[in-house]
């Protein structure tokens, strides 16, 4: 297992290509590139033992090789590969790890530091705009989330499966 889901390797050089990353719109050309390369699967009965064991265990060259996420299950995946072009491309970045308020479900998003401003991301939206500032423990997302950690991906932050999601909601994690 590599240290770090978000390493450059070729696979990730060559997914970026040409693109450049100056301006938060070109945030949202990389997040539709990604978008576009992904096959989206159903999570269901069917599914849901494959996409549990792979949760949180792939790194973004692995994702991108794979060509595939599951729906409701990617936010995390698609986080990560965000950030692996993001770093590839020279710019800082931070996976966010969010609770619900209700401490029922997680999610994911990013923190990118583009020309000394920080910017933040849904990547697991299609609709999602680039939003300056970043997160504070205070800060509420979404209406419905507040900041659990940040870190560099989701290993970082000593999450390696999905059974390892209940230190999320522990109240001394």
């Amino acid at each position: 297992m590599s240290k770090s889901q978000i390493e450059t390797d070729k696979t990730i050089l060559d997914f970026l290509g040409n693109t450049k990353i100056f301006t938060p719109e070109d945030l949202v050309i990389l997040r539709n590139k990604i978008f576009s390369h992904l096959e989206f699967r159903p999570y269901n009965d069917e599914t849901k033992t494959h996409a549990d064991s792979i949760q949180w265990k792939r790194t973004a060259s692995e994702i991108i090789r794979d060509g595939y996420v599951y729906q409701g299950k990617a936010c995390s995946d698609l986080t990560i590969v965000f950030l692996a072009l993001c770093k590839a491309a020279g710019i800082e970045g931070l996976l966010v790890k969010l609770k619900s308020l209700d401490d029922k479900k997680t999610h994911s998003i990013a923190e990118i530091n583009l020309n000394g401003a920080w910017y933040r991301i849904d990547v697991s939206s299609k609709d999602s705009l680039p939003f300056a500032g970043q997160l504070t423990d205070e800060s509420i997302w979404n209406k419905n989330y507040k900041v659990w950690k940040k870190g560099r991906d989701i290993w970082d932050l000593e999450l390696d499966d999905i059974n390892t999601e209940n230190k999320i909601f522990k109240k001394d994690a």
